[in-house]
């Protein structure tokens, strides 16, 4: 894990971001899926970047301010 600090205005890449989910699939997954981590790297990071469907969107919030 990286050592520096992010701060609140710190963006990471889109790179950054599947590296990450590529490296916490082959470090703490199970033996059968570091044979091929692509997938379960994959599910991860449409985990992490999805929009949170409970939320409105921003168009719709900022229609009613």
């Amino acid at each position: 894990m990286a050592k520096e600090k992010f701060e609140a205005s710190d963006e990471i890449s889109d790179v950054e971001v599947k590296l990450e989910c590529l490296r916490l699939a082959t470090e703490f997954g199970p033996e059968n899926d570091r044979r091929d981590p692509l997938p379960v790297a994959q599910k991860y990071y449409d985990w992490a970047t999805k929009e949170n469907s409970k939320r409105q969107s921003k168009r719709t919030a900022s229609s009613k301010v």
